[in-house]
């Protein structure tokens, strides 16, 4: 699978932030990290619609498409289209489904995908010293929640992913939006909306198949 395609399957969560104040501070990260520990503490599941945009230089209208977001602690995460598009991502697997073909690899194949993988962990179990490991962080807090900004250190990473931009509800510190820009200027870009947290949801939507 290209590193572009893997790239643009991985983004998520978002809503506008306004009135940001540019810090970055120690205390501020500090404030960050510890509501993030405490209102992911009892997180098991995030059911959720969401719109995925894609932005490409090549076209002349953004592609948009939408489905069904589902995240459970123990097994994973899953994205399902409406067009039946599939993206899934689990501990060890990595699998997508586009126009009824599905292609699967496991997450140590690519460093990529671990990075990806540790970033969407660690913004779901609250682990603020992880998602700093993920790249050079910045902080900006408003009324409504903060934004982080995240650049990969890895010269490799950085040839496909210039920022990270991460945003959090500050009611529930939940993602609400996750941008990844590449040098180029394209982006794709996951907004979520309707969440709903700790339903029961069954083990066989993070199956691959």
């Amino acid at each position: 699978m290209k590193i572009n395609t893997i790239l643009l399957t991985l983004l998520l969560f978002l809503s506008p932030l306004a009135e940001a104040q540019h810090t970055t501070g120690e205390s501020l990260k500090e404030d960050f990290a510890t509501l993030l520990a405490e209102k992911s503490r009892n997180m098991e599941s995030i059911l959720c619609t969401f719109t995925e945009t894609r932005h490409m230089s090549i076209f002349t209208q953004d592609v948009v498409r939408k489905g069904v977001f589902r995240y459970k602690r123990a097994e994973g995460m899953a994205l399902d289209f409406e067009n039946g598009d599939r993206i899934l991502m689990t501990r060890d697997l990595f699998s997508i489904r586009t126009d009824g073909r599905t292609t699967t690899s496991r997450m140590t194949a690519n460093p990529m995908l671990r990075q990806m993988k540790n970033i969407f962990s660690a913004c779901m179990s609250g682990d603020a010293e992880a998602l700093c490991k993920s790249g050079e962080m910045r902080i900006e807090k408003s009324r409504s929640g903060y934004r982080v900004h995240l650049v990969p250190v890895a010269r490799s990473a950085r040839k496909y992913v210039s920022d990270i931009i991460l945003d959090f509800d500050r009611t529930d510190m939940t993602l609400i939006r996750l941008h990844m820009e590449q040098p180029s200027g394209d982006y794709t870009r996951y907004e979520f909306h309707d969440k709903r947290f700790n339903t029961n949801l069954d083990a066989k939507f993070f199956q691959a198949n």
